[in-house]
């Protein structure tokens, strides 16, 4: 069997099928245009839309190396030879021109005669329903009937999700010997161990799977193949596991190096975390960044996993930005933005590893009270809700706490973890629910709709001549509606813009000789369709009538306008900060725009002045905006800016404005940039680990703001009677002012009270171990730490509480003198917190509470001079 690289692989694999007519696509983004799907989670997701139907594709024969993340069986991850994250998977594809046949056939020819894999270690699967499969197997590729297999369908049927393109698949097997086998006479592909190694997967897209799971026959047969490169890398280079061929061993061997441990010593860290910074290096290069919910939290759970496993290793400070370079250095000439994008690769992986040693600080901090708690109890069982805070709101390992735990002879309630870990989980599928409760809506109007198709005429007209094809309750198809009636309706031909890329809807009226239909949202559950939204004002509205459908003027200018002016910022933002920015989201409204972006330190003011000054640049320049089409292939080959990773709608649509910036966008827009009048940021922040958003206006809402801006600072000014060169000087004179009454004022406050309470403090009854008091104008804790630290010093044995009522509830500290060793205010706030309500926590001698009810507050002293007066004892309370 000739020895083959993976990139040889790669090579033969694409030049077979260029061969065989099919055009060479480059991989799409991992961050996929389907709104159902967190990640690409196989070849065929960038060609989903063509399967449905909904997009005419450009070539009738595909093929892609496509890069993937899958994270369904994480925990097996570095555990088995075979389970990875990323990965990449070879696909050729059909659109409806070539079916189970010719798959085939390729399929075997290009193992057996490229790859030169031994014919009699192959044999395949097929779905126990697919007699057509199985016939073209037998009779047209000549495999002996020995060599086919039927499953079911948990092995034998494909889909993308729980909706959408599926159906029946047949796979090819590579035997790896009977000595990796379970021994079995009767073992077969199909079985569940290592011997027949899946090679190959060819599904024959036939159904599109509705929401409520029944099968529908898709426009055309498709085919959409699927063979891992990692996996038949090892076969071809015949080895045991995927971590030993050539895409993971020089990771493998540099994290040797940085470890100064052999892989043999730990594989399972070592095959993790060389799986793990492939992951992530490509998962930024596509622009995911840490967050803590979606595809977000996704790569800050690999990096902090791998950073975890790197302790096993010995690398106790941030390491995986290192292992990221030479992910880039093996990979960056096949997928260039991993080269563009080596930096921010760097500092993300950095900052997040860094982010993450500070979280396992402050995780241990509150294990260690916990454990302090735990012994000052003699109990040596910790509960297991607070093991779960620790994983959940700290985010420390669950490994790590159990290690700690067994070394200083603790335990922890495994079946209350898991009940804490099961709420968490049902919240999180209720959020996931909540999430696609919109998709699928918008699933049930495509279903709805299902047949119809609109015209969208919006980008050159703001009024159409239309006719009603189809009107809707919202449950069903209806013929009409009267007046009141809130509907769904489709138009032939329709001016409204529908939500999407960012960019809100068109409102107005479709008016009809009968009946006045008010516009208030549109969508567009498909490429083909626009469903109306609205409630019929005047008389009633029948299908089939026609009538004209107009868009509201204001509300459209308003959104072009915003939508412009994001093109021009897009742009200034890479001039200003570099060609690193992606935009990582946009919101497009009538009233204003928001920008989200990749960047790693909040803007000075200087680069928010040169940005916004940039962009006015470009609007006084009165630069043209027009719009062409082209492949998706020529318009990268000119630079133009594919935001989403679109790789299969054709003719793209390029938005240019003048020589300045040009993107695919489907967006609506302004003429000419003047019309953009002005352009005014509002504000920049950070939303998440890099990720930076800012928040402007333009045109005549700019306009507006600016006026008001300046009738304030009119107003201020005769208010202060200065003129408005000297108005800051003036201000800051007064601030100043302000600042020193202040502080005078608090230090006379603090003297009387010191006064009051020492005096009080000289009627303490003698014995007593508590001295309280209880103001009730509302003092600040700062204050209350100032003054207790005075008086403690006139207090030789027991505790200070001063709170200070806030409504109904009183917050306050409490500050302890010549406490014996034992005695811990901090454990005291949070076992009382569970009697009277409130909560608090802190140092043994210095705790500070909030909550408690007024009305309490005299049994909150009794319990704590009980708590005191047991520990002056020798025992706890």
């Amino acid at each position: 069997m000739t020895v083959y690289s993976s990139r040889d692989i790669r090579n033969l694999f694409l030049a077979f099928f260029r061969n065989r007519g099919h055009e060479v696509l480059p991989s799409a983004s991992l961050v996929p245009q389907d709104p159902t799907l967190l990640l690409t989670i196989a070849g065929m997701v960038p060609f989903k839309p063509i399967f449905l139907g909904q997009v005419k594709p450009s070539f009738r024969r595909v093929c892609t190396v496509q890069k993937c993340v899958r994270v369904s069986d994480l925990e097996k991850v570095g555990y088995t030879p075979r389970h990875h994250t990323f990965f990449e998977m070879l696909g050729n594809f059909s659109f409806g021109d070539y079916f189970k046949k010719e798959a085939c056939q390729w399929a075997w020819e290009f193992l057996t005669e490229e790859l030169h894999l031994p014919v009699e270690r192959l044999s395949v699967s097929v779905h126990e329903k697919d007699e057509e499969a199985f016939r073209i197997w037998r009779d047209v590729v000549g495999l002996p009937e020995e060599k086919i297999v039927y499953l079911g369908d948990e092995d034998n049927f494909w889909a993308s999700g729980p909706v959408g393109p599926c159906g029946y698949c047949s796979e090819i097997y590579y035997d790896t010997g009977k000595e990796r086998g379970c021994g079995r006479e009767d073992c077969r592909p199909g079985c569940d161990c290592d011997r027949f190694l899946e090679v190959w997967n060819l599904v024959f897209m036939e159904f599109d799977r509705q929401s409520d799971g029944t099968l529908r026959e898709l426009p055309s047969k498709n085919i959409d193949t699927g063979m891992g490169l990692e996996r038949v890398s090892a076969v071809v280079q015949n080895v045991e596991s995927n971590f030993e061929t050539d895409l993971f061993l020089p990771l493998i061997r540099s994290l040797e190096g940085l470890s100064g441990i052999p892989y043999e010593k730990e594989k399972p860290a070592f095959r993790l975390i060389a799986d793990h910074s492939r992951a992530v290096a490509f998962l930024i290069a596509d622009g995911v960044y840490p967050a803590n919910e979606g595809r977000g939290y996704v790569l800050r759970r690999l990096i902090r996993r791998a950073h975890r496993f790197g302790k096993k290793l010995g690398l106790a400070k941030p390491f995986l930005h290192e292992l990221a370079f030479r992910v880039v250095e093996l990979m960056g000439d096949v997928y260039p933005e991993l080269r563009r994008n080596e930096t921010t690769i760097a500092q993300v992986v950095f900052q997040e590893e860094k982010r993450f040693e500070d979280t396992l600080a402050l995780g241990f901090a509150r294990l260690e009270e916990l454990l302090e708690e735990a012994r000052a109890k003699n109990a040596r069982t910790i509960p297991g809700r607070e093991i779960f805070k620790l994983y959940d709101t700290y985010g420390l390992p669950l490994d790590f706490t159990q290690e700690v735990l067994r070394e200083e002879g603790f335990s922890f309630s495994q079946e209350e973890f898991e009940e804490e870990m099961e709420h968490q989980r049902a919240r999180a599928r209720k959020a996931q629910e909540e999430k696609l409760s919109g998709l699928k809506g918008q699933k049930k109007e495509e279903e709805l709709f299902s047949g119809f198709r609109s015209t969208f005429v919006g980008y050159d007209h703001l009024s159409a001549e239309s006719v009603l094809l189809a009107l809707s309750d919202g449950n069903e198809l209806i013929p009409e509606a009267s007046q009141g009636a809130e509907v769904l309706f489709v138009l032939d031909v329709t001016p409204f813009y529908a939500e999407k890329g960012g960019q809100e809807w068109d409102t107005g009226w479709f008016v009809t000789p009968s009946g006045k239909v008010e516009v208030l949202q549109v969508s567009g559950p498909s490429a083909a369709l626009s469903v109306h939204r609205g409630i019929v004002r005047e008389g009633r509205v029948k299908v089939g009538e026609r009538g004209k459908a107009l868009v509201n003027g204001k509300r459209r200018r308003g959104l072009e306008t915003h939508h412009t002016v994001t093109h021009l910022l897009h742009r200034a933002l890479r001039e200003v900060l570099g060609e690193q920015v992606k935009q990582a989201g946009s919101f497009v409204g009538e009233e204003s725009l928001r920008f989200d972006f990749t960047h790693f330190a909040p803007l000075s003011d200087e680069e928010l002045e040169a940005v916004e000054r940039r962009v006015n640049e470009k609007i006084a320049e009165d630069l043209p905006v027009y719009v062409s089409f082209s492949s998706l292939e020529e318009a990268q080959k000119r630079g133009v800016v594919a935001l989403f990773g679109e790789k299969y709608e054709f003719p793209v649509r390029i938005v240019r404005v003048g020589d300045y910036t040009a993107e695919l966008c489907g967006g609506t827009h302004l003429r000419r940039t003047s019309e953009a009048l002005v352009f005014v940021i509002l504000s920049e922040s950070s939303i998440g680990a890099g990720i930076r958003r800012i928040e402007a206006v333009a045109g005549w809402r700019a306009l507006e703001m600016l006026r008001t801006s300046r009738k304030v600072l009119q107003e201020v000014r005769e208010l202060l009677n200065v003129e408005e060169a000297h108005l800051l000087r003036t201000l800051e004179e007064l601030l100043e002012e302000n600042r020193n009454l202040r502080k005078l004022l608090a230090r006379e406050r603090k003297e009387r009270i010191l006064r009051e309470l020492r005096e009080k403090l000289e009627e303490m009854p003698r014995g007593s171990l508590v001295f309280a008091y209880l103001f009730e104008d509302g003092l600040d804790l700062e204050l209350l730490r100032e003054v207790a630290d005075v008086l403690r010093g006139a207090l030789s044995r027991g505790a200070i509480a001063l709170g200070t009522a806030e409504g109904e509830k009183v917050k306050g500290i409490i500050a302890g003198v010549g406490l014996g060793g034992g005695t811990n205010l901090g454990a005291f706030l949070r076992e009382v917190s569970r009697t009277i309500g409130g909560g608090g926590g802190g140092k043994p001698h210095f705790a500070q509470f909030g909550g408690i009810p007024k009305s309490r507050w005299g049994e909150f002293l009794r319990y704590l001079e009980e708590f005191l007066k047991a520990h002056e004892a020798g025992h706890g309370p």
